[in-house]
């Protein structure tokens, strides 16, 4: 199978996933994060908002908000993406892809943030053990995270979302830490 097949049958997977079954593995996920002495210890932290489906971390958001972290959220312009700094969710409103993006304009200037030393919470379609991930197919994780040698990327996702093995690019951008409902895992990278 090519990358599109296999995005499109592990989407069909993290979609069957029922509204409960959803909820209990982003709380179980939440709880592995939140007693991990990586996140305890990181004062940066690059985060994403749930889209549809996806392994939500609101629950780490929301505590990471609440101990004072430095917390950034990514922007989409065009082929580009850069995170910038929030303090609070409110900051956030639908933007690329009806994902909850930083405001910028309209009275809201966030930061950009450039961290090289951050811990990144990574969406995507699939992982590996190896820190392969199969994102959404436009390469803006990779091409941000190329740069940024210095971060610790932790990829989130169900269970039903890790392979044996997925074709990975040059490219493509490996994870550190590979991080389910099931609990975090080093990754061979």
């Amino acid at each position: 199978m090519d990358k599109k097949q296999i995005r499109k049958q592990y989407k069909t997977k993290r979609d069957e996933v029922s509204g409960l079954a959803a909820k209990e593995c982003s709380m179980r996920l939440s709880f592995h994060i939140l007693r991990w002495r990586l996140y305890q210890k990181a004062g940066r932290i690059y985060f994403y908002y749930p889209l549809g489906n996806e392994i939500s971390l609101i629950q780490v958001i929301t505590d990471a908000l609440a101990n004072g972290k430095r917390l950034a959220f990514p922007k989409v312009n065009g082929d580009q993406m850069r995170f910038y700094e929030i303090n609070s969710l409110g900051q956030l409103s639908e933007g690329c892809f009806h994902v909850m993006e930083p405001r910028i304009g309209q009275g809201e200037f966030p930061k950009p943030a450039d961290w090289e030393d951050a811990l990144c919470f990574v969406p995507g379609v699939a992982f590996d053990k190896t820190g392969a991930r199969l994102g959404y197919g436009k390469g803006y994780y990779d091409r941000y995270f190329a740069k940024k040698s210095g971060c610790r990327l932790a990829g989130c996702a169900y269970q039903c979302q890790v392979a044996d093995a997925l074709m990975a690019d040059s490219w493509d951008i490996r994870m550190d830490y590979l991080i389910t409902e099931n609990g975090i895992v080093q990754t061979s990278k």
